[in-house]
């Protein structure tokens, strides 16, 4: 049985760094930390421009989507057997 996405998520830090990914030499992203409706402390990297200079609505908005897209992502697969 697959988890169900929703319920209230929780940002525990954000973090500004350079970035790391080889197109984007010079650029910054954002970490953020989060903390999942079991308590399960989770990390995605957004790049910082997109955040930067939006007011608090606009950033938690993306901030919101970006959650929800990795959460998608991540229980797709979560109860499926794999035979190796």
């Amino acid at each position: 049985m697959a988890e169900e996405l929703g319920g209230t998520y929780r940002i525990v830090d954000l973090t500004k760094i350079p970035s790391a990914e080889s197109g984007r030499v010079g650029k910054y992203d954002l970490v953020v930390t989060y903390s999942d409706v079991a308590g399960r402390v989770r990390v995605i990297t957004l790049p910082y421009e997109q955040f930067g200079g939006k007011n608090e609505a606009e950033q938690t908005a993306l901030l919101a989507s970006a959650i929800r897209a990795a959460e998608r992502e991540r229980i797709a697969f979560i109860g499926r057997e794999i035979k190796l």
